[in-house]
């Protein structure tokens, strides 16, 4: 082995330059990627950098970022550089150089350039020996090219353990495969995670490449689906942490790799990567969940196709369905994300990712508007979702339906209601609802589609295939064919005239059908359609508006707007002088068609649009008023009337500042047209751009109320429900400019819209694909708060007054909420009077008048206005009678004034609903309302006391609200100018005392509480009762709020009161004492979980140091049989300072020492003693004492004080001070009472738990002068307290070790005769202890305690529990002392056997005293086991103890223990002549003594082999001994039953012996053995020799199973008493078919075993064969089936000879013609069981078995009959022969 100067020069020489090794230096510059060796060893540096410089300049113009190396690394300066000269820094950035340009040239190394690049970083810069790894990885995607191997080449002796792959192929420079790179991915975590990391650094600076990206995406994607089928094996808790430390080591290096921009071949990769880690692993759906949001979270437009693939494939893996809703967002932030969803759905599966995102965006908390979520569940529905999906989604969202709260419906039923009209999705959602066990109806959810919508569907789409035909038939026919259309009424020529209504739905599908042949031209020839009317304008313009408005196909809309283009443009070409025509009431269908979904209809809108700006340039010459007015009359016929007309200079003025310049803007977005116009009436400063490029300011405010005004009269009076609908939207946003608009024309229009047919209306919105509920809300909207008219609608819609749809009145009162903020208080104050009479009276309206209510933001004002209009409990009583009456009348003088109820009734409703309103408005914030709410609460007693009825909810209201209202005063600005002269504390309490409420009292209690700490002296004065008070009610409650309230009235009441006191100079605790007491009775009622909070809280507040000894006290008085108190007082104090602890027991002795003298004062008023007699009082004081002794001994008391003691000087001083004056206290007390039976214990006790207390080394000093003075008791107590400290103590603390082992001499002094049996026992059980633990650090100490332990005033006391503690000592000394204990060990050991002697002979078993006796045996046996002179006494001792008739668990643990420490404790010769002396005397015993006295036997195993050879014969003898227990227990114990158990033992531990003998020692026994059995005992005794052969043949059958084969040549020694038996045997003796079973057996494993052809001999086969076979005669008296068959199946098996088997078959045919029915049988199944084993080998004799087959199936027994049937077909089934032929 190399020494350590040899490894240290070892390592040196590797990391050596070897500078001065010419050779070496040589063989280093021979290292190059371009030339051989000898030639590049021969090129100087200025040679090589010309060669590889001209490739850099190559690289540098194929990629310009190369140039920023020119200036390091490939300088002129470079060729100077040697890296062995530079420092670490140098070096490091020098490294760091070198990997950006090798990740940069990565890309190129298939390139000359490149390869001459890297030949400089090799040659200058040994980057193959100092940057290994990054030259390895930037070559590794090219490890098949034939540039790997060059790099081989020049490599370093020791590669980088991450590649030590490479080794083999680096010997061979041949490129390494494509698996072994695979192979070192999945198994070197090392080498995976270093190639990952440079991808990455390469990706992230932007040098990457394709093929290097290729590489990495195909390694890593090959090594995850490698490493997941390396984890699928072990069992499953290995497997599942396979596959965390699979995650550990992928999903980081996915992660940071995913979150690099730009790169997205990257992003693919991971796609690819996830995909195959989430389909083939199994993973949670958290870390699913992770992986999606990753995905989403980073894609780019170029890589969301990617990123979908993926989402949808791990969708499909997870067990949930929801989407995170990060993944939602970014999902449907996607340009045409539904479009990209359908084309993934034809290749991937996308159902659930679908179901997922429609799951939610159906969520409530969905940060998306409720109208596009309905259109995007829509599109999903149509287009994604299979009916299995959808009906998913259906039974989700039912689900979460109707397990939320009715109030929060409201939003989901809206959602189904819109997604689910049609017939299908209808279906599915009743099929949903059935599913889950709901009813739809229940849930308020009407999915209605109106079956004549239903109906108009079918027959317009009829018609319009009709009229489809009829446009094709035109097309091919000579001229077109009109037939069918209705004629126009001359007066009524324009189709938006309401009269033209059914016109337009005949025309319609006409056009549908002619837009669908493209060939809708002869439509406009029909003549009704080009009939002009007085403004000049054809019909078809009017039909055509309505069609491109509408919700019609796209196809017709456009259509529509190209023969309104052609139109126009006609009228442009013909000039003025031929067309004067106005067409000003186009424009607002024009401005519906600019909002138009269709792109190609708002760019025609527009182009028209331009066209009728035009148009107005040539009317500018017409006559422009005459158009005008024949406009005005023509276009609505008789609901014309709204529209007030334009002049055309408006006109022009509206299109040139409005329409024009948003037009192509309103081509891109739909929704500009809206937007901008409704910028455009507000009246906006910004300057809109003209088509000319001029710059026009915004209208006028004059023409914008008049454009209001106009498209207000459109709304009116147009028949399309779409133009109202755009209209509305865009008037509803403004303002002051459409004020005139509202009053003049809409708020007529609302009335009459209002008092329409809600069917009518809801059959024309599904026409028009419209929500009648959009529509209705529009139309409420456009009223606002700007005029008492507009408002008095809303108040009169809402109240049904317009005969107003149902429906509407709910809107009606939800735009008054919103109108509220903008209104003024004065209208806001009228608005909630009207709304409060609707919400406090009878009205139909009253739910909806009250909701709206509560929904309302109140300002002070109006809550202050509330609270003073209410009604006053005097104004509602009946009017007295008049004076002149009283005057007259005695008897009107005595009347009283009696209650309206009707009135006070209807008052209260107002007065209820008022203070709920005030409840909801955060009255915290309005401290106006103090004054109104004290005077309610007022009010509220005389309506109590009006009515008889407590009003609760109302009072519980009002205080609510005046507990806000001072709460929040304290945070309030505005509280200091309250005036404190309105609160009236005495209506507070007459509240809680006139009411049984405890929510009504936990609130009252928190107002006086909070007015406590505003205002004190307002409600001090009346605190006491409240405390009274809540002893009965309030304390006993177990709910959280009731513990709140009572903290709060704790904490804002007790300080003042307390500080109250103290200024008045009175003592807390004598003031305080009414308080106390409230808290101290109600503590039984307290619940237990409220207890110590409550009470720790008083204690905080009133201040520990003065109030915890006296709650402590009065608890613990009040309560003497509670067990519950005293803990609880425990646990109390422990919350506070040791100090204050131990400060409040000292004053809790004083306590109870003042109530012992004659003339007591503060225990009076705590303990209320002066109201019990002096046999009560001393009762009392007894128990006071006991507690205050008990409280002592608390655990977690004594660990502070010793911790306090340990702490700082002044801490440990303060604590002494008072300890010290507790203790002397406490020894006076004592010495008081010490002639007083009843109190004396009690301070003793107390005393002896005072001392126990302080640390061990203060409580020795403080107890020897209580040893030497006190009484017995007194010294017990200090043993005690001494024992206890000793367990506690720890073994390694030094200072107790010192301070017990010298009180180890003083504990013995009290172990003398002359001390009671008290004294000595307590002193020996401190001993004991103190040996056990500290006895081994002083063992001459340990022997004197010893030598005063083993004499007489202990061991040899007589008292049993002396002896008892005296003999455990003496064991924990016997460990501590071990040899040192020999002296004392034979008069102990006797003694201590004499002892377990006389206590198994008393009529009473001592169980503590054997147990002892036999702890110190085993100590004996543990330590000095050649000492243990008694060994045969103490084995007979321990079987006694296990039959004594009293013995429980425990003596028989012990006595066990003991035996088995024998077994292994004691020489092998002593133990087997113990065992065999007391054989026979133990085993009498009993069957428990004789069990345990063979397991003693059967541990002889243990001792060496040698050992047990030297005492085979002894060992042997006691085994025969064993064996013949079956005979000696037969004999004296004639049911041995309870034996049963110990034979079989027998067997075992002779097999354990024999394991341990070789066949030269064993063989002899076993001759031994069976002639011990066999002649043993005399002829006459046969059944004595029956149970010797049981016992044999049961051990060799445990023997021959045991061993198998080894041993089958011993069945040579049973043969002959093996056939003796079968010859003999009696079946009707049951000892003697025991003894036959055991044969059987026995012979049977032997037969089973033979694997030497034992039995095949015929020595040995002749021996056993008659007699085996002769047992089926005896089949008639015994179950041959059970043992007789199968052994000679066994047989048959063993003797595999055709003579043999001749032999056998011979004598069983005989038994076949038996004279016994029982035997043939019995011969026949046995040929079957023999034919079943044996097959073909034993039918060789079939020919000898016809003749006695076929006499068997004539056979007279049946049994025999049926039998030989199933023989005869088992032989067929093996033969595959029919043996009818042969047995004919």
């Amino acid at each position: 082995m190399a020494t350590a100067l040899q490894q240290q020069l070892a390592a040196i020489a590797a990391n050596s330059t070897h500078q001065l090794d010419l050779k070496a230096q040589k063989a280093r510059h021979s290292k190059s990627l371009l030339f051989e060796s000898r030639e590049a060893a021969s090129q100087g540096f200025d040679t090589i950098y010309q060669i590889c410089i001209e490739g850099f300049d190559e690289l540098c113009m194929l990629d310009a970022r190369f140039t920023a190396f020119s200036r390091n690394i490939f300088s002129e300066q470079s060729k100077n550089e040697d890296r062995t000269q530079m420092t670490a820094k140098e070096n490091k950035d020098l490294d760091k150089t070198i990997e950006g340009f090798l990740g940069l040239v990565g890309s190129r190394l298939l390139l000359k350039p490149a390869m001459k690049a890297v030949e400089w970083l090799v040659r200058r810069f040994r980057v193959q020996d100092y940057n290994t790894e990054t030259v390895l990885l930037t070559f590794l995607p090219y490890h098949s090219s034939h540039i790997f191997p060059t790099l081989l080449s020049i490599l370093p002796d020791t590669l980088p353990p991450i590649f030590r792959f490479l080794q083999p192929y680096v010997a061979s420079l041949q490129s390494p495969p494509r698996h072994a790179v695979l192979s070192a991915a999945i198994s070197n975590q090392g080498f995976f995670a270093a190639l990952s990391q440079y991808v990455l650094s390469v990706a992230k600076v932007g040098h990457h490449s394709a093929v290097l990206l290729g590489f990495w995406a195909s390694i890593t994607a090959q090594a995850v689906n490698g490493m997941i089928d390396s984890s699928r094996s072990g069992r499953e808790a290995i497997r599942k942490q396979r596959e965390e430390d699979l995650l550990l080591r992928v999903l980081p290096v996915l992660q940071s790799a995913i979150s690099i921009k730009g790169v997205p071949e990257l992003y693919l990769a991971c796609c690819m990567i996830m995909t195959i880690l989430v389909t083939k692993a199994s993973l949670e759906d958290r870390v699913l969940d992770a992986i999606m949001e990753a995905i989403a979270g980073v894609w780019t437009p170029q890589t969301a196709e990617d990123g979908m693939v993926c989402l949808a494939i791990i969708s499909e893996e997870k067990e949930s369905v929801l989407l995170p809703e990060s993944v939602s967002r970014a999902l449907l932030s996607l340009d045409n994300w539904l479009q990209r969803l359908q084309a993934l759905s034809h290749r991937y599966r996308t159902g659930k990712l679908a179901l997922g995102l429609a799951l939610n965006l159906s969520a409530s908390s969905a940060s998306i508007a409720v109208d596009e979520r309905v259109e995007l569940l829509r599109s999903l529905l149509d287009s994604m979702l299979s009916e299995a999906h959808t009906l998913a989604l259906f039974e989700s969202l039912v689900a979460g339906l109707a397990e939320s709260e009715p109030q929060g419906r409201q939003s989901t039923v809206n959602l189904l209601e819109h997604i689910g009209r049609s017939d299908s999705h209808q279906r599915l959602l009743q099929q949903a609802a059935e599913r889950i066990g709901v009813d739809l109806r229940e849930l308020s959810l009407q999915l209605l589609v109106e079956s004549s919508v239903d109906d108009a569907a079918e027959k317009g789409m009829t018609g319009a295939s009709s009229v489809r035909m009829a446009v094709d038939d035109d097309a091919s026919s000579d001229g077109p064919s009109f037939s069918g259309l209705p004629e126009l009424d001359p007066d009524h020529l324009s189709l938006l005239d309401p009269h033209n209504n059914h016109i337009y739905e005949v025309y319609l599908p006409w056009l549908q059908g002619a837009c669908s042949a493209d060939n809708s031209s002869p439509l406009f020839k029909f003549p009704p359609l080009n009939q002009k009317s007085d403004s000049g304008i054809p019909s078809y313009f009017w039909f055509l508006a309505r069609v491109w408005t509408s919700s019609t196909q796209a196809a017709a809309r456009v259509s529509a707007l190209q023969h309104v283009v052609a139109g126009t443009s006609t009228f442009v070409k013909a000039g003025p002088d031929r067309f004067s025509v106005d067409i000003q009431d186009l424009l607002p269908y024009l401005i519906i068609g600019l909002s138009d979904g269709s792109p190609e209809v708002r760019k025609l809108a527009g182009e028209v649009c331009g066209l009728v700006r035009k148009m107005y340039d040539a009317i500018k010459a017409g006559p422009s008023a005459k158009t005008q007015k024949r406009s005005r009359q023509n276009v609505y016929g008789l609901g014309s009337e709204p529209v007030q007309h334009l002049s055309a200079k408006d006109a022009e003025t509206f299109l040139d500042l409005a329409i024009l310049p948003v037009l192509e803007d309103c081509a891109l977005d739909s929704e500009y047209i809206g937007r901008s116009l409704t910028e455009s009436l507000k009246g906006s400063d910004t300057i809109t751009p003209a088509n000319d490029g001029k710059q026009h300011k915004a209208m006028k405010l004059s023409l914008r109320v008049e454009l209001c005004t106009w498209l207000a009269g459109h709304v009116a009076a147009t028949p399309v429900l779409q133009v109202k609908s755009k209209l509305l939207e865009v008037l509803n946003k403004v303002g002051k400019p459409a004020s005139d608009a509202r009053k003049s024309v809409l708020i007529p229009f609302v009335k009459a819209w209002v008092a329409q047919d809600a069917d009518k209306l809801r059959k024309s919105c599904a026409a028009e694909a419209l929500q009648k509920q959009d529509l209705d809300h529009l139309v409420m909207e456009s009223l606002s708060y700007r005029s008492a008219e507009e408002v008095s609608t809303l108040q009169s819609i809402a109240v049904g007054d317009t005969n107003s749809q149902v429906e509407l009145r709910a809107l009606a009162f939800e735009r008054l909420r919103h109108l509220w903020h903008s209104m003024n208080p004065p209208s806001q104050c009228a608005l909630v009077d009207w709304l409060l009479e609707l919400a406090a009276g009878d009205s139909d309206e009253q739910g909806n008048a009250l909701e709206t209510l509560r929904n309302l933001q109140y300002p002070s004002s109006v809550l202050v206005h509330l609270l003073q209009t209410l009604p006053s409990a005097f104004d509602l009583q009946d009017e007295p009678s008049s004076a002149k009456k009283q005057r007259i009348s005695k008897a009107d003088q005595e009347q009283t004034r009696k209650p309206d109820l009707a009135r006070v009734n209807a008052a209260l409703r107002r007065v209820t609903v008022v203070l709920e309103l005030v409840e909801g408005a955060k009255p915290e914030r309005h401290p106006q309302l103090l004054k109104a709410l004290f005077h309610m609460l007022g009010e509220l007693h005389h309506f109590k006391t009006l009515l008889g009825s407590q009003l609760i909810y109302l009072q519980a209201l009002l205080l609510g609200c005046l507990l806000s209202v001072v709460n929040g005063m304290r945070t309030n600005a505005d509280a200091a100018n309250i005036d404190r002269a309105v609160i009236r504390a005495d209506l507070i309490v007459e509240t809680v005392r006139t009411t049984s409420s405890a929510q009504l009292h936990n609130t009252a209690l928190l107002l006086i509480s909070s007015l406590a700490t505003w205002a004190p002296d307002l409600v001090l004065h009346s605190v006491m009762p409240l405390f009274t008070f809540m002893s009965t009610t309030l304390l006993r409650q177990s709910d959280d709020f009731s513990a709140h309230v009572t903290d709060q009235t704790v904490s804002r009441i007790v300080p003042p009161l307390a500080a109250s006191l103290r200024k008045r100079g009175k003592d807390l605790i004598s003031g305080a004492s009414e308080l106390l007491l409230s808290f101290t009775a109600a503590f039984e009622h307290i619940p237990l979980h409220r207890r110590d909070a409550l009470f720790r809280h008083l204690v905080q507040t009133l201040g520990p140091d003065e109030a915890l000894f006296a709650i402590a006290a009065m608890l613990i008085e009040r309560y003497p049989t509670d067990e519950r108190v005293l803990p609880f007082v425990g646990s109390l104090m422990a919350h506070f300072s040791v100090a204050t602890q131990v400060r409040a027991l000292q004053q809790f002795l004083d306590l109870v020492r003042d109530a012992l003298k004659p003339k007591r004062t503060l225990s009076d008023i705590v303990l209320a003693l002066g109201e019990k007699s002096a046999e009560q009082v001393e009762q009392s004081v007894d128990h006071l004492l006991q507690s205050l002794g008990e409280l002592m001994e608390d655990v977690g008391l004594r660990k502070r004080v010793a911790k306090e003691f340990a702490s700082s000087a002044d801490a440990a001083e303060t604590l002494r001070t008072i300890y010290s004056q507790l203790l002397d206290q406490t020894m006076q007390l004592s010495r008081d009472l010490a002639s007083n039976m009843v109190l004396g214990d009690a301070a003793a006790s107390m005393l002896s738990s005072l001392l126990g207390l302080t640390p061990t080394k203060d409580f020795i000093e403080s107890s020897a002068q209580l040893m030497q003075t006190g009484s017995d008791e007194t010294r017990q107590q200090v043993f005690r307290a001494l024992e206890a400290r000793v367990v506690q103590a720890k073994r390694g603390d030094v200072a107790l070790q010192r301070t017990f082992l010298e009180v180890l001499p003083n504990c013995c002094v009290f172990v003398t005769q002359g001390q009671p049996i008290d004294v000595r026992h307590a002193a020996v059980a401190c001993i004991d202890q103190i040996v056990d633990k500290y006895g081994k650090l002083d063992r001459d100490a340990v022997l004197q305690a010893a030598e005063s332990v083993a004499g007489d005033a202990a061991l040899g006391a007589q008292d049993a529990s002396l002896r008892i503690i005296s003999i455990l000592c003496l064991a924990s000394m016997v460990d501590v002392l071990g040899d040192g204990f020999i002296p004392l060990l034979p008069t102990v050991l006797s003694r201590t056997l004499d002892y377990l002697s006389e206590a198994q002979e008393a009529p009473r078993l001592n169980h503590q005293l054997q147990s002892a006796v036999f702890s110190f045996a085993n100590a004996v046996l543990d330590h000095l086991p050649w000492m243990f002179s008694d060994l045969e006494r103490a084995l007979h001792l321990a079987g006694q103890a296990l039959v004594h008739p009293q013995k429980h668990d425990g003596d028989v643990a012990a006595a066990k223990q003991f035996c088995s420490l024998i077994a292994g404790k004691i020489r092998l010769d002593t133990l087997i002549s113990t065992i065999d002396s007391t054989f026979e005397g133990i085993t009498n015993l009993g069957a428990a003594a004789a069990v345990q006295h063979l397991h003693i036997l059967r541990s002889v195993q243990r001792h060496p082999k040698g050992e047990l050879k030297a005492n085979a014969q002894p060992l042997f003898s006691i085994l025969l001994k064993a064996f013949d227990l079956r005979r000696t227990k037969a004999v004296h114990v004639p049911d041995d039953a309870d034996y049963s158990d110990v034979y079989p033992l027998v067997d075992a531990v002779t097999i354990n012996v024999v394991l341990k003998l070789d066949d030269s020692v064993f063989r002899p026994f076993f001759v031994r053995f069976i002639e011990w059995a066999t002649t043993g005992l005399p002829k006459k005794d046969y059944e004595g020799r029956t149970l010797r052969l049981t016992s044999l043949f049961s051990f060799a059958f445990q023997f021959f199973d045991r061993l198998k084969e080894l041993v089958t040549n011993y069945a040579s020694y049973l043969i002959e008493p093996a056939a003796n038996v079968l010859d003999v045997v009696s079946p009707n003796n049951a000892r003697e078919l025991s003894l036959l079973t055991e044969v059987l057996r026995t012979i049977s494993s032997s037969f089973q075993h033979d694997e030497q052809d034992f039995w095949q001999s015929p020595s040995h086969f002749d021996g056993i064969a008659s007699p085996l076979l002769k047992m089926l005669t005896k089949a008639k008296f015994i179950r041959v089936t059970e043992h007789v068959i199968p052994t000679i199946t066994d047989f048959a098996a063993a003797a595999a000879s055709p003579d043999h088997h001749k032999v056998m078959n011979t004598q069983i045919m005989q038994y076949m013609r038996h004279e016994a029915a029982e035997v043939r049988l019995a011969a026949v199944k046995c040929e079957r069981g023999i034919t079943e084993r044996l097959n073909l080998d034993w039918l060789a004799l079939l020919p000898e078995m016809l003749p006695f087959i076929s006499e068997l199936q004539e056979d007279d027994d049946e049994h025999v009959e049926r039998e030989t049937l199933r023989w005869v077909r088992q032989i067929e089934e093996v033969t595959g022969e029919s043996l009818e032929g042969m047995l004919q």
